[in-house]
């Protein structure tokens, strides 16, 4: 009941974007400017107030979470691999992102209030540590998915060193050495800290909503032979069925704690990313079959993750 209420929120979002593109208070060009901003200013806010929550501790001890939860990613992109061969005569831009889809799903937005449900402030910093490894192959594998071969080694190196990327290794190492040295902030150092962490959090905030509210954009221009087309319904199967009916047994099979298997339990079967669309409108993908694979794998997981989670939580 949870997550049912939670995409029917998520869809309350969608709508506000879909109305605003058709009302044309929002048009192509906006869109890709609130996708610029999300990206480059808005989304990095979110990654920074995230990871100084936690301590040096938290990171070492859970060490393993970004790694099981690249592995999450990985075995979907595997799928897609052997997937893209059947697809048949497509242009590459569309090839790479059926692989996306099936590379990235939303392994922070949508499992964060069921990870609090389940297991409180203590499962949500875990959550949000874990997805330093979505982080690391959203910006390494997945923008070289949207810029493909093509892109010199240079382009590469600049599009990886992009604000989010530098922002989450940056806060990492800003956790580590404050906690190593025990450094503690005095005189008017400390107000300023707490004024920045503040700034950044009110940032944010505004990530999931201008996220979705792009995504919703896309959606009022979505024409509907892309969502009945055979091609998203295979990737969704995937994202939603295929990929959860391989890695729940390998969790369980795991020796891990009842929380870390729960909360990789949850990001594993999630649907697409809503970052996926700022993502394709950001690096010039495929946005027609991003948007259609994102809204088809939402619709679809009112179902399917309610099944997955009542079996194995």
């Amino acid at each position: 009941m949870t997550f049912a209420l939670q995409i029917v929120c998520v869809f309350g979002l969608i709508a506000c974007g879909f109305f605003a593109r058709k009302r044309r208070m929002v048009s192509a060009q906006g869109t890709g400017e609130l996708a610029h901003l999300a990206t480059d200013l808005i989304y990095p806010a979110l990654i920074f107030v995230s990871i100084i929550q936690l301590s040096a501790d938290d990171l070492i001890a859970n060490a393993l979470l970004p790694l099981l939860v690249m592995v999450i990613a990985l075995v979907g992109f595997g799928l897609g691999l052997i997937a893209v061969r059947f697809l048949g005569c497509v242009p590459p831009q569309t090839a790479r992102a059926f692989l996306f889809h099936c590379l990235m799903n939303n392994y922070l937005f949508l499992p964060l209030p069921l990870v609090l449900f389940l297991y409180g402030e203590r499962g949500v910093a875990l959550l949000v540590y874990s997805s330093v490894g979505y982080e690391i192959i959203l910006w390494t594998l997945g923008v070289f998915l949207f810029t493909g071969k093509d892109a010199s080694l240079g382009m590469r190196i600049r599009q990886m060193m992009s604000p989010p990327f530098i922002v989450l290794f940056g806060s990492l190492a800003l956790v580590l050495v404050r906690d190593t040295f025990a450094i503690e902030l005095r005189g008017i150092a400390a107000p300023l800290a707490e004024s920045l962490i503040f700034v950044a959090q009110m940032l944010g905030q505004g990530t999931v909503a201008i996220s979705v509210i792009v995504a919703g954009s896309r959606f009022a221009v979505l024409e509907m032979r892309t969502i009945r087309g055979w091609r998203i319904w295979l990737v969704s199967a995937i994202r939603l069925v295929i990929v959860p009916l391989i890695l729940l047994p390998l969790l369980f099979w795991l020796p891990l704690d009842p929380m870390t298997r729960g909360i990789l339990s949850i990001v594993a079967v999630m649907p697409s990313a809503m970052v996926s669309v700022i993502f394709s409108e950001r690096y010039g993908g495929d946005s027609e079959f991003i948007a259609g694979g994102l809204l088809l794998t939402n619709l679809w997981a009112v179902i399917t993750v309610p099944t997955f989670l009542a079996i194995v939580l």
